[in-house]
């Protein structure tokens, strides 16, 4: 079902607020593929092969890369529509916070992807520790950063909060109109 904001919901946001679990319960319901996330795959094997997850602006560059060759190949294959686990605006909004002002490459990139719905996923669930997150107090202010971001260049995002079930069916009742019933 194509809407005014096409067939895809991307969930976005801050570390540890639930991305990844909303993304593939939210695919499960709504019987449509569900897009991994393509960074933690590229810091794990980096963490694995060298014991160090550093990044710096090459690799977001290259993540955005892939993750943008993943997402064309996927949109492709997904006809009745599906969910992102993160897109090009947490690389946005990494990028700005880590390295200052982000390339006009990726301002472009993220204008000419397909339409979708963002889903903000708040940080009011328990922070999860894991070798990769690095933010675990700064949640609150960088959730206003991905407001911000998707507010001034003007997507349509709808916020996520709660706990379990209402978490969950907060993001079912705002993808229903892009996914369907």
């Amino acid at each position: 079902m194509e809407t005014a904001l096409g067939h895809l919901v991307a969930a976005v946001g801050p570390e540890s607020t639930g991305k990844t679990t909303l993304a593939l319960e939210l695919a499960a319901a709504f019987a449509v593929p569900c897009l991994p996330e393509y960074a933690r795959e590229y810091l794990e094997e980096r963490l694995e092969r060298t014991g160090d997850a550093s990044y710096d602006e090459e690799d977001l560059a290259a993540i955005a890369r892939e993750h943008m060759r993943r997402e064309a190949t996927f949109v492709r294959s997904a006809e009745r529509g599906g969910v992102i686990d993160t897109d090009l605006i947490v690389i946005l909004v990494w990028w700005s916070e880590r390295f200052g002002e982000s390339p006009a490459w990726l301002h472009h990139a993220i204008a000419r992807q397909p339409k979708r719905l963002y889903l903000l996923c708040a940080p009011d669930l328990p922070w999860q520790a894991d070798p990769l997150r690095e933010s675990e107090h700064d949640r609150e202010r960088l959730f206003d950063v991905y407001q911000a971001a998707l507010t001034e260049l003007g997507l349509p995002f709808a916020i996520v909060a709660g706990q379990g079930g209402a978490r969950f069916e907060a993001a079912r009742n705002a993808a229903r109109p892009v996914l369907g019933t």
